[in-house]
């Protein structure tokens, strides 16, 4: 659509005819500055009139509430392999499986089972096939941040049930200098105005690149626990 036509509807004909007039007479680049400015402002203008019309929806009746599932999740007592094979397949569709403990008996006593991944690369906008970063924010902040999740799941026999509890936490990428940067981590003025103590190696760098913890994705929590509960609800006891 024209940009002219979209202003002209919402400004009027007057004042984008003059605008029109002035770009022909050759001050093209500060009249699509301001024309750009002007597209800003409808659109801030339009969002928040759309936010007061959305608010004013809600307030005509109750808001829905979001069912959350327990985390810790418990489910009644079964085979404890079975369940163990269940979880395991269903972290195996987000993560790569690092350590896998299943539930033992020994002396009569249930022993705890748990399942850690190896961190994983949030999946972008670009790779919807990928389902480790949920849909919305998780999935926009994957596409312009790195970030990486890992996941500790743990089951816990509780006498006649067992509770699952699930954890994937977040970290955002740290590097000490800016990818393909040419400059190192040390470097060494060519001068003699500082006193260098040059027996340091400066060409060591880490090889490793931080990570700094962001918490717990709590909504991939929230779809493993519930595909968990989904997969033994409809297996028979």
């Amino acid at each position: 659509m024209d940009i002219f036509k979209l202003l002209s509807s919402i400004l009027g004909s007057t004042i984008i005819e003059v605008l029109r007039k002035q770009l022909l007479s050759g001050r093209q680049f500060l009249l699509r500055r301001l024309l750009l400015s002007l597209l800003v402002l409808v659109i801030v203008l339009g969002e928040s009139v759309g936010c007061r019309a959305i608010r004013s929806i809600e307030t005509r009746g109750p808001v829905p509430t979001i069912e959350t599932t327990a985390n810790p999740l418990i489910v009644p007592l079964m085979d404890r392999w079975f369940i163990m094979d269940e979880i395991s397949d269903e972290i195996d569709d987000y993560f790569r499986v690092k350590r896998d403990v299943r539930i033992r008996v020994v002396d009569g006593v249930m022993s705890e089972g748990w399942i850690e991944t190896w961190p994983r690369l949030g999946s972008t906008l670009l790779e919807p096939w990928h389902h480790d970063s949920t849909r919305g924010y998780e999935k926009l902040h994957a596409t312009l941040q790195t970030v990486r999740r890992h996941a500790k799941i743990r089951v816990i026999p509780t006498g006649d049930s067992y509770a699952i509890d699930a954890k994937v936490f977040k970290e955002l990428e740290d590097n000490d200098r800016p990818i393909g940067s040419p400059i190192g981590g040390k470097a060494i003025r060519s001068d003699n105005s500082l006193d260098v103590d040059r027996t340091d190696d400066f060409s060591t760098s880490s090889d490793t690149t931080g990570w700094i913890p962001m918490g717990r994705d709590i909504s991939l929590e929230q779809r493993i626990l519930r595909n968990i509960q989904q997969r033994l609800s409809q297996t028979p006891q």
